[in-house]
């Protein structure tokens, strides 16, 4: 069985798998779990994640396309026109007010700085992984970021979790174990990518705020590094926009898009489920990257890739398995 047929089997089991959980249980009003009727399954949070996953695992290709030799100036304009297009939203819906109050918040600050700083390391570990040539190690780092936020959660927001999710982050810890040390290398980018972002989403997960100030609160606290980049690239005769020219700048507002929408989906999508609903859905990212990385960009999938992605897709499926009994403990109050 070759590597396209293994991903597709997987795909098919958990997409199968998580339309079951789908008709077993939802998040009420206080984020507890409730047994539900199949007329009243939580969908349009079900369809936030899972177009969130699915978005971002297609970002490689408009990386590819970009073909900027900078990976933090490409950061730069996701930030700068995420935040222009977040402003929009903003003043579209006349919600100015709630930012203010926010922003006179010490503690909430404080979080946004906290949030902001490890999504900025995630986005540039991210554009290097791309344009290193390391898009099935960023694909690796994303299949480990669901069950590394279970852990987190556990940690900060205290939930319970049975045996079973044990015996599957153990699979997939020993997954890592595995690619580390038959290649004789730790894989960095894959952990600092999944530890990154999962500290980012626990944090946002505990702040429940609204995903649109959320976003711009935190682009707004990038807004003073990124203009001083972008000006020292134009001081040192580099336009910056990408090169310049209509084609270059609309990619670089085509940047702010592809970053603000599967963000607002991926916060939307949170709130809307449990954490570990929401982890499991975010399992279309890694597989669109993987898939996109082998079969468009040409990467190898090598023998080392096959006994790790083993390990870590039978963590996976004990994962979805056994989630009919975890559907039904009470998640945390946060």
């Amino acid at each position: 069985m070759n590597f396209e047929s293994i991903a597709g089997v997987v795909t098919w089991l958990v997409a199968r798998r998580l339309v079951t959980l789908s008709h077993v249980a939802q998040p009420d009003e206080v984020g507890q779990i409730t047994m539900a009727n199949n007329n009243k399954v939580p969908l349009q949070g079900v369809i936030f994640s899972l177009s969130a996953g699915i978005l971002w695992g297609i970002v490689p290709i408009f990386i590819t396309l970009i073909g900027a030799t900078d990976p933090y100036e490409i950061v730069a304009q996701r930030a700068l026109w995420s935040a222009v297009i977040l402003l929009g939203l903003c003043m579209a819906n006349k919600t100015m007010r709630v930012l203010w109050q926010i922003l006179q918040s010490p503690r909430l600050l404080l979080q946004f700085l906290i949030a902001t700083g490890f999504l900025t390391l995630n986005w540039c570990i991210y554009v290097y992984a791309v344009q290193s040539e390391q898009v099935v190690a960023a694909a690796f780092g994303y299949f480990i970021y669901p069950l590394c936020t279970v852990l987190l959660s556990v940690i900060f927001l205290g939930e319970q979790l049975d045996r079973w999710a044990w015996v599957a982050i153990t699979l997939v810890f020993l997954g890592v174990i595995a690619k580390a040390t038959i290649i004789m290398a730790l894989p960095w980018v894959s952990l600092m990518l999944a530890g990154s972002f999962s500290l980012y989403a626990v944090i946002r997960k505990q702040m429940n705020q609204d995903p649109v100030h959320g976003l711009f609160v935190e682009t707004l606290i990038l807004m003073p590094f990124v203009a001083g980049y972008l000006i020292w690239l134009y001081a040192n005769g580099t336009s910056p926009f990408f090169g310049g020219g209509l084609v270059n700048f609309a990619l670089a507002v085509t940047a702010g898009i592809i970053t603000v929408v599967p963000l607002i989906l991926f916060h939307k999508g949170n709130r809307a489920l449990t954490m570990t609903m929401a982890s499991l859905i975010f399992y279309s990212n890694p597989t669109t990257q993987l898939l996109i990385g082998v079969l468009l960009f040409g990467e190898l999938f090598t023998h080392t890739d096959l006994v790790a992605f083993s390990l870590i897709w039978t963590g996976i499926l004990v994962y979805f398995i056994s989630r009919r009994h975890i559907a039904r403990v009470p998640a945390p109050n946060i």
